[in-house]
């Protein structure tokens, strides 16, 4: 069951699609999609020549940015901050039950991923990073938001 999974996984955030299609496929601009990537908000692969590549996973966050910005009225600051507020340590099994000992959480300006003052995780890529993989949908992120805090 757990190969399925990974399979799965990997075919998810496995790297297919270029900045023209990806752009095709969402109905935003290519410029649209350098900038959420310049603002943080998604990782695309970029390879030996630079070339940016996207996964569904990419698509995904592009989905639930563009609801936030047409249909919630947020702008970059504000969806970086709203990505900023869900508690990473739900996911990443940091010894910190509610973030006071996280930098990245304590600054909630940006997403813990594009934060200056993340910790370095044992994948060293924030694109591998579990808080980037897993909020992927709107729904993702109130899901997270609303489970309760785990105490010691």
């Amino acid at each position: 069951m757990d190969d399925m999974i990974t399979n799965e996984e990997e075919r998810y955030t496995e790297a297919n699609y270029t900045i023209g299609i990806t752009s095709k496929k969402l109905g935003v601009s290519v410029h649209a999609l350098r900038l959420y990537e310049a603002e943080g908000l998604i990782i695309p692969v970029k390879t030996e020549t630079k070339r940016r590549l996207y996964s569904d996973l990419e698509i995904e966050k592009v989905r639930c940015i563009k609801n936030m910005i047409q249909n919630e009225g947020l702008n970059f600051a504000g969806i970086r901050r709203v990505l900023a507020l869900v508690p990473c340590w739900k996911i990443t099994g940091c010894k910190s039950n509610n973030g006071e000992d996280c930098e990245a959480y304590k600054n909630r300006k940006y997403p813990c991923w594009s934060a200056k003052e993340k910790k370095v995780r044992e994948h060293g890529n924030c694109r591998d990073c579990e808080v980037y993989k897993q909020l992927v949908k709107c729904e993702d992120i109130r899901k997270l938001m609303q489970q309760p805090f785990i105490t010691n």
